[in-house]
């Protein structure tokens, strides 16, 4: 139900996030209060489930909108401004100045030259920024379900969930504290389902979210960042060789 309501980047790189910060607090929640996962108005079609659901993306979407301008700092500058600057070696110099074209003959804007970049790097980035909304945009438009997306998907899936590490490890402390509450209190024994997933989210929390995600996100923004310019000078060139109707 809940894609008829969400798009995939919603579902994969908000709710997925989100829902893996919650799954201790979900389980503890069922554990303790068993009965509430039988009213109709918390099932999984229930109108408050997606809401909840709805709010989980939201928070997780905002930790990791504000751990980006860190990253990109930590990183020498998003990736996809970058990787067109003339200092950067990622790309070559052939290929650079194939998009450098490609976006002038699909926008009517041209990129910084190297002695523009020189003289004001930070006029230079901001162009070169703007001019990658545009191919964001020309992408959306002409190439919408394409590798390129795929990998934005996955860049904002680790964004996230880096973002909200330190939510991750909270939850998961919360919950084992009320877990072994709840077993101390009813003699159950500590063994149990809301325990040990507890138990698992907190160690996860440490190595992936610590150890993980940090390389993984610098990496698959890179990649993103690749996919969509590359991309779009192949579009680009495409669209040039179609015949125009007389």
């Amino acid at each position: 139900m809940m894609d008829k309501f969400l798009d995939e980047y919603e579902l994969k790189a908000r709710i997925a996030p989100g829902l893996i910060v919650a799954l201790p607090a979900l389980v503890d929640v069922i554990y303790v209060m068993p009965a509430l996962s039988s009213l109709p108005i918390f099932a999984a079609s229930g109108i408050i489930t997606l809401a909840l659901i709805y709010g989980l993306g939201y928070v997780i979407r905002a930790e990791g909108q504000q751990v980006e301008p860190a990253l990109w700092r930590q990183w020498g500058g998003p990736p996809s401004t970058r990787l067109m600057r003339s200092s950067d070696t990622f790309f070559g110099a052939d290929l650079k100045n194939s998009i450098r074209s490609a976006v002038r003959q699909e926008f009517a804007v041209s990129l910084p030259t190297p002695a523009e970049e020189k003289k004001d790097t930070a006029r230079a980035d901001k162009a070169i920024a703007d001019a990658f909304e545009r191919v964001r945009g020309f992408l959306r438009s002409f190439d919408p379900t394409g590798v390129w997306q795929k990998n934005n998907i996955e860049y904002g899936f680790c964004r996230n969930l880096l973002g909200g590490r330190m939510l991750w490890a909270f939850v998961a402390v919360g919950s084992i504290v009320v877990a072994v509450w709840r077993s101390a209190t009813t003699h159950s024994g500590f063994f149990n389902p809301a325990v040990m997933v507890s138990c698992l989210s907190l160690a996860c929390a440490g190595y992936v979210g610590w150890r993980v995600l940090p390389k993984a996100t610098k990496r698959i923004a890179e990649r993103y960042a690749e996919l969509a310019w590359t991309t779009f000078l192949q579009l680009s060139k495409d669209r040039s060789h179609i015949p125009v109707s007389s």
